[in-house]
């Protein structure tokens, strides 16, 4: 769930890499395979090496939800973990790009990953990682 649909295909085309797959605007029924300039848009889906990434906007997504879910506040409620070569390496790449998102320096962890964190414009935290030997 984002605040602004636009900011966050910024930020995962432009910082992360990811490109867009499918975009829906406003009206509920146009689709374009990326944004347009100029139109609105309420869901996105982007991917990156067989990873797929989906934005909604939050009053959208908030009325197909029920209960609870529709008004509890957004927030932090999960982290995206994503498995990538060479994560030294997607590290440098990102934070060259962008490297006021980048939460953390790569650190290998005590369950033989080696990983290093990301917070998007919404607060939603990416952590990319690769399986190393400990």
């Amino acid at each position: 769930m984002v605040a602004d649909v636009r900011r966050a295909v910024s930020f995962y085309r432009d910082v992360c890499g990811f490109a867009s797959v499918m975009a829906l605007r406003d009206d509920g029924k146009t689709i374009d395979q990326a944004p347009v300039d100029g139109a609105d848009y309420v869901f996105v889906i982007m991917s990156r090496e067989g990873v797929e990434v989906m934005v909604q906007e939050e009053k959208n997504l908030r009325s197909e939800l029920e209960g609870e879910a529709k008004t509890r506040p957004a927030g932090l409620s999960c982290t995206y973990y994503v498995e990538v070569e060479d994560v030294d390496a997607f590290h440098a790449w990102m934070s060259a790009r962008s490297a006021q998102w980048v939460r953390s320096a790569p650190r290998t962890s005590w369950y033989g990953m080696r990983e290093f964190t990301v917070a998007d414009p919404d607060g939603n935290v990416l952590m990319f990682a690769e399986s190393v030997r400990v």
